[in-house]
């Protein structure tokens, strides 16, 4: 499922009252005085009651007759870790990270004292999606195949998106493609050692396949979540029926490398293509095939705006002999980004558990996890209901 989501958890249906028993952590910068120059709301790290990791959030707060009053909830969580202990093998439902990141926070709450009457006014229509990381597991035949793809998209990002793209060097490449309102990270596991798993998890099975997994992340920021309208948790209720991440795959893995445009030229032009350009247009063209920056050729440094005058011929080039100047041809005439279109493609939900366990957060384990969040939740009311009576 989704590898990780930042939530705001509105609190404002519940009683000032009743807020004041959330913990929030107030930080207080000084001068150097000593004296007391800015109070702002602190994060904090809180223990998963779901396994043996760490959430990280901060309680938002207003002041209220000079009291430091919750307000929200902005929530920090790697979903698979915080709930099943491990983010080796998961799934992909946003759904049902954001109703996770729900139940853990109510969890908190009642263990913090506030009373079931307050709680049960909040509801999932409180919770508002911040940016989310959807995981889309690539599975290849051995750990080999899987470092040549991340090789591949690697070269092929570098060549379109130059410092857009870097790429991490290790035990194994690490590709980082950021753009304006999303991010991509195209990774394999192969180094577990540090990794810790909770009874049950089958670890052999897990260690083995990791390797021959090519993870792919796109962080969803705001502004595209606000764009698309994908900022409540009801826009993922149906989001495998719609098709959506099929959808958003296409649109941001498979788009991001351009493998559904038409497919550029990695040969060089016969005379017939350069008979269907101008003579500036051929000129530009036969210096780049040569290694020459066309940047700095005089038909564009000469001209009135040259950034503008790039961009014109490098649109006419690509329209009409399939050849991205701003690519150069010692790249773009290397790159396999053919045999890409046809490996890198959305294979469906990742389900790696049988159905009924619970070491992975997957599609077969929801079920199971969510009943118990659940059962986590009634047992941290029980636990405080003389407090709860009294609130009452």
């Amino acid at each position: 499922m989704t590898d990780s989501i930042r939530t705001n958890f509105d609190l404002t249906k519940m009683t000032a009252r009743a807020r004041m028993e959330v913990d929030a952590t107030i930080g207080r910068d000084l001068n150097p005085q000593g004296e007391v120059k800015r109070m702002y709301d602190k994060g904090s790290s809180q223990l998963s009651p779901m396994a043996d990791t760490k959430t990280f959030w901060t309680v938002r707060t207003e002041r209220v007759n000079g009291e430091f009053v919750p307000k929200s909830i902005e929530a920090k969580l790697n979903v698979p870790n915080a709930v099943t202990g491990q983010n080796v093998l998961h799934g992909t439902s946003v759904f049902a990270a954001a109703v996770s990141a729900f139940h853990l926070q109510r969890i908190w709450m009642a263990t913090s004292g506030v009373p079931r009457v307050e709680l049960e006014r909040l509801s999932l229509q409180d919770l508002t999606i911040l940016d989310v990381t959807l995981s889309f597991p690539q599975i290849c035949h051995t750990e080999i195949d899987a470092r040549d793809l991340v090789h591949t998209i690697g070269e092929l990002g570098t060549a379109l998106y130059g410092k857009q793209c870097t790429i991490f060097r290790s035990s194994n490449d690490t590709v980082y493609i950021r753009r304006s309102d999303y991010e991509l990270t195209i990774y394999n596991k192969t180094d577990l050692t540090h990794c810790t798993f909770k009874s049950g998890t089958p670890v052999s099975s897990v260690l083995k396949a990791s390797p021959t997994i090519v993870r792919i992340e796109v962080k969803l920021k705001s502004a595209y979540l606000k764009k698309n309208g994908l900022t409540s948790i009801e826009s993922w209720r149906n989001a495998y029926s719609a098709g959506l991440y099929e959808k958003l795959f296409n649109e941001l893995v498979r788009g991001t490398c351009r493998l559904d445009v038409e497919k550029l030229r990695q040969k060089s032009p016969r005379p017939e293509v350069f008979a269907k350009l101008t003579g500036v247009e051929a000129h530009i063209l036969r210096g780049y095939l040569r290694g020459l920056d066309p940047r700095r050729a005089h038909a564009i440094i000469d001209s009135a705006r040259p950034p503008q005058r790039f961009y014109e011929l490098r649109k006419a080039l690509l329209r009409k002999a399939l050849i991205d100047i701003d690519i150069p041809w010692a790249i773009l005439s290397t790159l396999r980004s053919s045999d890409l279109g046809s490996r890198l493609v959305y294979q469906g939900d990742f389900d790696p558990a049988p159905k009924g366990s619970d070491w992975a957060f997957s599609r077969s384990s929801w079920d199971a996890l969510r009943e118990t969040m659940e059962d986590l939740y009634e047992k941290a009311l029980d636990s405080d209901a003389p407090n709860s009576a009294a609130s009452a």
